[in-house]
């Protein structure tokens, strides 16, 4: 006669809360004059620099770098992927454009979520500018990844 055990197999997991990432404040290059070109560069803490002829136009507020709320478990450790160079760019709904590139973020490419679950990132990015840029309203979106490790 054969006899059956009852038996248990147990496993143990933690799933992790899940996590939100939102925009609160767009990334914008702010107003300039192209001149024969170059660059505008907004750093994740929100300075703006230029390199060319462009003019960069002093208006109050124009020029910002982009932030985001990162909300999931508490003290977890998170990357942060930006795109890569030559994938983003700014359009005017016509045919002028202008490449963005070398984003950056404040914290670099990994950050712990505070006790409370939340983190800021602030991204930064280079504009790259042409000869005779025309003039208008340029616009676009990129993605920001944000993974738990």
């Amino acid at each position: 006669m054969k006899r059956r055990l009852p038996w248990a197999l147990l496993l143990a997991c933690t799933v992790a809360s899940a996590q939100t990432l939102t925009n609160n404040v767009a990334l914008s290059f702010g107003a300039f004059t192209a001149g024969s070109g170059g660059s505008i560069t907004v750093a994740p803490g929100g300075g703006r620099m230029k390199t060319g002829s462009v003019i960069l136009v002093n208006q109050a507020g124009t020029a910002s770098a982009a932030q985001f709320t990162i909300s999931g478990t508490p003290n977890a450790v998170f990357t942060i992927s930006l795109p890569i160079d030559g994938s983003t760019f700014l359009t005017d709904g016509g045919s002028g454009s202008m490449a963005l590139n070398s984003f950056s973020s404040s914290p670099s490419v990994t950050g712990v979520l505070s006790g409370g679950g939340t983190q800021t990132i602030n991204v930064g990015a280079t504009l790259s500018v042409g000869n005779l840029q025309g003039t208008g309203s340029y616009s676009g979106s990129f993605n920001v990844t944000v993974n738990y490790q």
